[in-house]
């Protein structure tokens, strides 16, 4: 397999970020300031959280019309359900009137009640009744509904856009189906979901994930015994895309061995078959031979986030008799891992505002952390952010 390198952006290197754009072997990490200083989250929410396709959901989790649940993406409260005729719609989770959110949590429902003053919507986001409003001068209720956003749904994965105008989603979406919709992943159904929260910046996380220079080191007494090597051959994107089509490494049991039924698409493959994507902003995919898991990093403050893993079996694996032991141990491994890496990037956080702290030079390995690092810098700092 060939490394490829993106040359799609042209744009100056942002001053202050000139060593991280040097070639791998010249380069050097980017100033802590990109990790703690609350100007450039507030800069990400407006030219990233709110441009940007986002994924929150599994289309199964909205099996019957009325089924809903509630998000925040940064400070933004968004609201996913299923309407009336099985159409899967995004709203901007805010009552008309003074701005109430509507829904909270998640559950099943006919109708978004608000719970200030009463506004009443169906599941298509009209406004069905405003109580004392018949007086109020050219207000028509009939005119009224919730401000719907873009939606797109690949492969059972929900994603939504708050932008007005959003790249199309199937631009956007392109190259990740080029590499994984083989998998057929609508087939498969979700066997876990994990929330944890960090004390560090979001971008540090995703970093990590892609980060093979540390497993032999960190992860050495659990997923590092099953890696053949960590010097993996990268793909580069254009728009910070990552991808290592295939490595050698084991699934995450007590053995490495995979414990569950092979994804059909990939009956041939090895049996230590591994691959990997990055998928901007906030997406590290996995796939192993008989699961996959989508990882995504949420801002919850400068120094602080939410990490949301949600991982596929086929739905044989789930019927059998000793599934719920196949997802234990899965689990059991996926948190000792997490744990592995939590305690380093929030390792990493304390020392972003360090009086000492000069960001060090990069590894070859650090191929992918580098390419995700240059495609944030420019999407934040360049000059196409303004």
């Amino acid at each position: 397999m060939s490394e490829q390198q993106s040359t799609s952006s042209s744009a100056a290197t942002p001053a202050g970020y000139e060593a991280a754009f040097r070639e791998v072997t010249q380069a050097s990490h980017v100033p802590g300031r990109f990790y703690h200083d609350p100007a450039i989250l507030a800069r990400e929410e407006e030219v990233i959280f709110k441009r940007e396709w986002l994924c929150l959901a599994r289309e199964e989790e909205f099996a019957k019309p009325g089924d809903y649940k509630t998000y925040r993406i940064a400070s933004q409260p968004v609201l996913l359900c299923r309407d009336e005729t099985g159409k899967l719609r995004a709203y901007a989770n805010m009552c008309l009137h003074r701005g109430v959110e509507i829904a909270t949590g998640s559950g099943n429902t006919t109708e978004f009640t608000c719970p200030y003053h009463g506004w009443l919507y169906n599941l298509d986001g009209q406004l069905l009744g405003a109580s004392y409003m018949r007086d109020a001068e050219n207000f028509e209720a009939k005119k009224c509904r919730l401000p719907e956003l873009a939606l797109g749904v690949w492969c059972g994965w929900v994603f939504v856009s708050l932008a007005r105008e959003p790249l199309a989603f199937e631009t956007y979406i392109k190259d990740f189906d080029e590499k994984y919709g083989f998998l057929q992943m609508q087939d498969l159904r979700m066997g876990l979901r994990m929330d944890v929260e960090l004390d560090c910046n979001w971008k540090l996380m995703v970093e990590n994930f892609i980060d093979f220079y540390h497993i032999g080191v960190l992860h050495k007494d659990t997923i590092g015994r099953f890696m053949r090597t960590t010097d993996v051959p990268y793909e580069l994107r254009e728009r910070g895309q990552v991808f290592i089509n295939e490595y050698d490494t084991g699934s995450l049991t007590q053995t490495g061995q995979s414990n569950g039924i092979r994804i059909a698409a990939l009956e041939d493959k090895s049996p230590r078959f591994s691959s990997t994507g990055v998928l901007p902003p906030n997406i590290n995919f996995f796939v192993r031979p008989d699961y996959v898991t989508m990882y995504t990093s949420w801002p919850l403050g400068p120094s602080r986030m939410r990490l949301t893993g949600i991982t596929l079996w086929r739905q044989e694996t789930l019927a059998k008799p000793d599934a719920d032991r196949i997802v234990a141990e899965f689990k059991t491994m996926v948190e000792k891992v997490v744990a592995e890496d939590v305690d380093m990037v929030e390792s990493l956080q304390n020392v972003m505002k360090a009086e000492y702290f000069v960001p060090g030079r990069m590894s070859r390995l650090e191929k992918g952390v580098q390419h995700y690092i240059k495609h944030m810098v420019q999407t934040v700092m360049g000059d196409s952010a303004n």
